[in-house]
């Protein structure tokens, strides 16, 4: 997985439908990769569940902690991850391995 650059919604609107329904740049799309062009600072997080403390349970891919644990590396750190999330994602306890990483903060309706 990379972080491509984008200059506009219409350059995002542009990139195709691929896995999952996901807008993705094509085979033969060149962009530049964040981590090459200066980093992100900022990261949304997909999941299916999180804890208040920012534990996620995601797709079981591990493609956004294989990401963010290359950002460790990155000579801009590690940008700051959000989880979104609806009240009913939001658990007391989620089991977690030693490579998964947690998000900086969960958004989520709270009555």
């Amino acid at each position: 997985m990379e972080m491509v650059k984008l200059y506009s919604m219409k350059d995002y609107e542009a990139l195709e439908n691929l896995l999952w329904d996901m807008k993705q740049p094509g085979d033969n799309d060149t962009r530049e990769e964040a981590l090459a062009t200066g980093g992100l600072d900022l990261v949304l997080v997909p999941g299916l569940a999180f804890t208040k403390k920012g534990h996620r349970i995601g797709s079981g891919k591990g493609y956004y902690d294989w990401y963010i644990d290359r950002c460790l590396h990155d000579p801009n750190g590690r940008p700051y991850t959000i989880g979104l999330a609806y009240r009913e994602q939001i658990l007391h306890s989620i089991p977690t391995e030693e490579h998964d990483f947690m998000v900086d903060e969960v958004i989520f309706p709270d009555p």
